[in-house]
């Protein structure tokens, strides 16, 4: 119970900074890195579990809920349910299948090049399903900007993790 309190609140949060604050015109894509800390506190917990595989299950059913609140704030349904499940999914596949300990510089990585998978993900849906024009390099730099901007958030939140 304390737990979904906990995440409940950092959503809430999450997503009212990313409603307020943005950058001449850019919003920020802070809802990735509520993604990307789900993951690593479910599959890398404090405590350690016995020998029992967490399951996908609930990862996927939290992809879905943010990318959902985040499509309600957008206006469309859809978008963002498709690009922070697919996104999340590639991040559960990367992480079960490396078994080495995470260093800031790698985590960095990470976070950015997912943050821009994420970001393409999204604007193309927008473009190819609701017709909306947009520069291809105008796109690329503002998907890298937002990595860019995730990095220093997703390290300090991620902090001795794993």
């Amino acid at each position: 119970m304390k737990s979904i309190l906990k995440w409940s609140i950092f959503i809430f949060l999450t997503f009212f900074i990313e409603q307020i604050f943005t950058i001449e015109g850019i919003n920020f894509n802070f809802s990735f890195l509520l993604i990307y800390l789900f993951v690593i506190h479910y599959f890398f917990p404090d405590i350690e579990q016995k020998k029992i595989a967490p399951s996908e299950f609930l990862p996927i059913l939290f992809f879905v809920t943010i990318g959902l609140i985040e499509d309600l704030f957008q206006g469309i349904i859809g978008p963002a349910i498709i690009s922070k499940t697919l996104t999340g999914y590639l991040l559960i596949l990367l992480i079960k299948q490396l078994f080495f300990h995470w260093t800031e510089l790698f985590k960095a990585t990470i976070i950015c090049i997912f943050t821009v998978i994420d970001e393409l993900i999204y604007s193309f849906i927008i473009i190819y399903f609701f017709n909306i024009n947009m520069g291809y390099f105008m796109l690329l730099k503002i998907s890298f900007i937002k990595g860019l901007i995730n990095i220093p958030l997703g390290l300090i939140l991620s902090w001795k993790k794993p």
